[in-house]
């Protein structure tokens, strides 16, 4: 069994692991048992994203073999885990399917995160945080504006008016749009990394790193439940920069 398969092999055991605690801290009414299997769940969470980082790497440079020149692949880390759908039944980007459906995990499991409610900071830091959902609404709006124009490509009641349409239309959008989102990770990612440092040396920008992450039983979207609130800002930090590393867009500093 050569290396990758072993890490491979490895991964699987650890993510069965993870399930069963992830079982017993969801029955146990022990509050005692509950603090401690929370932290068996980060230590193991913690070697599963070690393992991942491997084969991320292994991947990476296997990647290169073989493929065209530009051609993106997907990077088995944390984007990996993310289910990839058609951004709409008539799309034929692949591209713009991949990136729709980063942006949709972002909004439904990371944005809810970056909230008072989950992430507790001091004050100057809070306004910093508060501005992040607001901007990415406006990202969704050049969406808007994409759809619009693949109307017009795709939809026969629209064929006489795309006859006179500039095709490259689209491929403007759709860059305007991985620019906007490349602004938008790398400022968050900064930001995350300033809450990084600051925990690593106890300071007191973060007001409840150790505290537990509780989603309601009611709520769909559940990835980070039984996080710690650390581990939630590093993971998402993780995000942030495997998306960058996927939309490879250059960026003035």
């Amino acid at each position: 069994m050569d290396d990758v398969n072993i890490v491979k092999s490895e991964l699987e055991e650890k993510l069965k692991v993870l399930s069963q605690l992830e079982g017993v801290y969801r029955t146990t009414s022990d509050p005692a048992q509950k603090k401690r299997v929370a932290k068996e769940i980060q230590k193991v969470k913690r070697v599963i994203s070690v393992l991942e980082e491997s084969l991320r790497i292994a991947g990476h440079s296997l990647g290169k073999m073989g493929k065209k020149d530009g051609e993106r692949d997907y990077r088995p880390g944390l984007l990996s885990r993310i289910p990839v759908v058609k951004y709409r039944e008539d799309s034929k980007d692949r591209e713009i399917d991949v990136i729709t459906s980063y942006m949709r995990f972002f909004e439904n499991e990371c944005l809810p995160m970056l909230s008072e409610y989950y992430i507790k900071l001091d004050y100057n830091h809070s306004l910093t945080r508060d501005t992040f959902y607001p901007r990415f609404m406006e990202i969704k709006k050049i969406l808007e504006e994409y759809d619009y124009e693949l109307d017009i490509f795709t939809r026969e009641e629209y064929h006489n008016i795309a006859f006179y349409k500039d095709k490259s239309v689209l491929l403007k959008i759709k860059y305007r749009l991985m620019t906007a989102l490349s602004e938008y990770f790398r400022d968050l990612s900064r930001f995350l990394k300033l809450l990084i440092d600051d925990m690593k040396v106890d300071g007191t920008v973060v007001l409840n790193p150790d505290e537990v992450i509780e989603i309601s039983p009611y709520i769909e979207y559940r990835h980070f439940d039984k996080y710690f609130v650390r581990d939630v800002i590093e993971e998402i930090f993780i995000f942030c920069e495997e998306f960058l590393g996927y939309l490879r867009v250059p960026l003035s500093k």
